[in-house]
């Protein structure tokens, strides 16, 4: 007896999903499904490593080496051969940005850290070149806790982990390397667009579910002016 598919789990539905050719010179209609488009989102579009992909869709490797290897192909058909492209179906579930489930403490209550990175008073702009940082522990949606902490100590590659050995859940930035971001969201941290808010803005923002935009890493090409070249993520 086969064993049944295990959902993959999927951040949020396609902007777009159909695609017609300016000719169609087919009418068949290819269908990629949601796991297949979110893979070739994270993999192709958001530079993710297949191992980071499988993590935060909760498969395996080796099922995302397949899914993958089968939405190229899809595409390529409609490409090629002038077909109709949608994206529909799948064994997936949603998980959306703005659930607060997986911090529920034992008393039901939404119990957080989130670190935003300091620019004075203004959210810091590049996560490489930040060494200080805000932590607020968060619990029923109410500040309980924060700490201002700055850190030199740690390179830019392993600051990820500092971030999760102090706890937090959530990071807060206008701005990241790939490198990071892939580190980040392996530890499980969330990271979110600032918007260019101030500190107090988007942590109000964000308790208030009105800041909930992703923060996706970008290529990074270096920066001389904090000398950790171009691999400082």
């Amino acid at each position: 007896m086969p064993r049944p598919i295990k959902e993959r789990s999927i951040r949020e539905k396609p902007v777009c999903c159909r695609f017609i050719p300016e000719k169609i010179q087919n009418d068949e209609t290819i269908t990629l499904t949601m796991d297949e488009f979110d893979v070739i989102r994270k993999c192709d579009y958001e530079r993710l490593s297949q191992e980071n992909c499988a993590q935060t869709m909760n498969v395996s490797r080796t099922t995302v080496q397949r899914i993958y290897a089968s939405a190229r192909l899809k595409i390529a058909e409609a490409l090629v051969l002038g077909k109709v492209l949608e994206i529909d179906g799948g064994i997936v579930s949603f998980n959306l940005d703005d659930d607060m489930s997986n911090y529920l403490n034992e008393k039901g209550e939404v119990n957080m850290k989130i670190a935003i990175g300091l620019d004075g008073e203004k959210v810091a702009d590049h996560f490489g070149h930040c060494n200080d940082f805000r932590i607020y522990e968060i619990v029923d949606n109410k500040v309980i806790n924060q700490e201002d902490i700055h850190d030199e100590i740690h390179v830019h590659q392993a600051r990820p982990q500092f971030l999760k050995n102090l706890g937090v859940d959530v990071l807060i930035m206008n701005s990241m390397g790939k490198g990071a971001y892939n580190r980040l969201i392996t530890l499980g941290i969330k990271t979110i667009n600032a918007e260019n808010k101030s500190v107090v803005e988007a942590l109000n923002s964000y308790l208030a579910h009105e800041l909930n935009i992703e923060l996706v890493g970008h290529e990074c090409h270096g920066c001389g002016s904090h000398g950790k070249g171009p691999h400082h993520g």
